[in-house]
This record gives C-alpha cells, sequence and structure tokens, in this order.
C-alpha cells in the first residue's frame, strides 16, 4: 500500500514528522512528493527513511498553488490500484490504512476519514449529516480515477470536493471510513475568533469553486445545505422589518445550530464564516463565469 504524502514550502518539521511517521508505523511504503525547496524539510524526510520504506521524490516549488495539479502528480508517482493521500499536517490513526483500504476493496472509488482537531475527538463518531469529503486522509482507487481523466486542473482549490461530485455523477461509490485522522493545523478547526476569522476569509473565495461545480453540472444537494441554512439568516433579517412576526424564524436557526456544534461556542465561531460564504455568492458566481470562459480558451 502506498501512501502519498506532499511536503511544501511552508509545512512545519514537527507536523511532517509524525505525518510520515504514523504512516510508516503502519507497514506503508511511503512517498513523500518535495517540492518545499528546503534543506531542514529534505534532510528531515531522509532521516525518517531510514525507519521504514519510503521514497523521497524532489520537485520544483510551484509558481502558484494548484490542488488539484498537485494530486495529478502525486498519482503519477504510484501504480497500486489503492492509493492513501495524507496531508503533511495530518496524524493517521491506528489501524487507518487498512480500514479504509477495506472501504475501497468492499466498492467505493473515494474514502475518507474525517479529521479532529483535538486527541479528545479522535474517537467522536459522525454528527448526523457530516458529510465533509477531504484528500488529506483519504483512499482512492487510482484506476478510477485515471479512467476519470485525472483531477480537473481549473479547480486549483476544493479538488476534493470536485472529485466527490464528479464520481458521484458518474455513478461511482464515495463514502467516509469510521474514524477521524488528527489535522495538526488548527487553521480550518474554528475552535477561536482568530481561526473562525481566517476560515471567514477563505469563505469569501470558495463560493467561486461551489459555483464552478454548478456550471459543469456537478452540484451535490449535499454541499448546498450550508448556503440554505446560512442564508436563512439573510432572509429573515431582510423579511422582517416589513413583517415583524418573521423574526420568530431565527429562533429555530439559532437552536439547530446549537444542536448541530454541541453549544453556544462552536455555534457562534462557525456562523462567522457560514455568513462570510454566502454574502461572497454574487461575486463568487462572476468569479466562477470568468474562470470557466477562460478555462474554454485554453
Amino acid at each position: 500500500m502506498d501512501v502519498l504524502i506532499p511536503v511544501g514550502p511552508y509545512d512545519k518539521p514537527e507536523w511532517v514528522s509524525r505525518s510520515i511517521k504514523s504512516a510508516l508505523s503502519q507497514r506503508a511504503r511511503v512517498i513523500v512528493y518535495d517540492n518545499s525547496e528546503r534543506d531542514d524539510l529534505s534532510s528531515l524526510i531522509d532521516q525518517l527513511g531510514t525507519q521504514g520504506d519510503l521514497i523521497h521524490h524532489h520537485a520544483k516549488r510551484m509558481s502558484k498553488i494548484n490542488m488539484a495539479k498537485l494530486r495529478n502528480q502525486l498519482l503519477t508517482l504510484t501504480e497500486e490500484r489503492i492509493a492513501i493521500m495524507l496531508d503533511s499536517d495530518v496524524v493517521l490513526p491506528d489501524g487507518a490504512i487498512d480500514v479504509m483500504r477495506k472501504t475501497v476493496e468492499d466498492g467505493a472509488s473515494f474514502t475518507w476519514m474525517h479529521y479532529a482537531y483535538s486527541e479528545d475527538e479522535i474517537g467522536l463518531g459522525l454528527r448526523l449529516g457530516e458529510e465533509n469529503p477531504n484528500l488529506g486522509c483519504a483512499a482512492l482507487d487510482t484506476h478510477v480515477i485515471k479512467e476519470l481523466g485525472m483531477f480537473d486542473e481549473i479547480y486549483d482549490r476544493n479538488e476534493d470536493i470536485w472529485l466527490y461530485s464528479k464520481l458521484k455523477r458518474s455513478g461511482h461509490r464515495v463514502q467516509p471510513s469510521p474514524g477521524r485522522c488528527l489535522h495538526l493545523n488548527k487553521v480550518h478547526s474554528r475552535t477561536d475568533l482568530k481561526s473562525s476569522l481566517k476560515e471567514a476569509r477563505t469563505n469569501l473565495w470558495r463560493s467561486k469553486y461551489d459555483m464552478m461545480l454548478m456550471l459543469d453540472g456537478l452540484t451535490n444537494p449535499t454541499f448546498l445545505t450550508g448556503y440554505a441554512y446560512y442564508g436563512s439568516y439573510y432572509m429573515v433579517g431582510i423579511v422582517s422589518p416589513f413583517l415583524p412576526p418573521f423574526a420568530l424564524l431565527y429562533l429555530p436557526l439559532v437552536l439547530y445550530g446549537l444542536w448541530y456544534y454541541r453549544g453556544p461556542k462552536r455555534y457562534a465561531l462557525n456562523l462567522i464564516p457560514g455568513l462570510a460564504l454566502v454574502i461572497s455568492l454574487p461575486a463568487g458566481v462572476i468569479r466562477a463565469v470568468r474562470a470557466m470562459r477562460l478555462a474554454k480558451r485554453r
């Protein structure tokens, strides 16, 4: 079993070390795609290679980050039918490789483990409606991906959502595997105001890729629920001055958020990025149309 790990210029050595060690400990062949151009990370990877089966592949740093292109480059490094993709800031729990491999062997073309952002969260089961595919801790049927023509590099971000949607539209099975991988980078964790605001800034461009999926005919209702839920806050706010009783609809919205996010703190910290996602939608449509037109000209 090959585990494909990309290492970039801004990765922290301690995270890279934990990620690679978690894969080596499960007797996998680890293939590191190193485009960091950093001597400290290169030396660290070579040192870890003495602890197991590790191939260190050097590459030039990307002038512009394109995650779909990166995933395509990773896939060229393996000939295995089933491969694990593991980001360099993610740690595999014990037995994760076998669990995800079995999911693919049982018929899934793409499976993933959801993230935990602390040791305490690793044992949490899936929340009702939780469907957040990722390629930072995932297993793929590489033959199926190659038959699709690999990743569409116009999706330089959100390539995981593109793959999920493309496979489902093509009739392939996609599903999460039980368990959670530990995400060492807390930037997406929304555990404090700083990370929540940073995620809100990220969401200001995320709508572009959601709209690109729509223009590509790959829209999945699963990923429109956020627009419907957070958009309702704006709708209630717009209508309420004209129909004051309409403001009562905030009550079920807030109660649902408190239940889903398991408390007021997590609810509030997720509300900020959610509202940012919806408010960026008009600009996202414009950017998506421009991106699709540009791609057709190439």
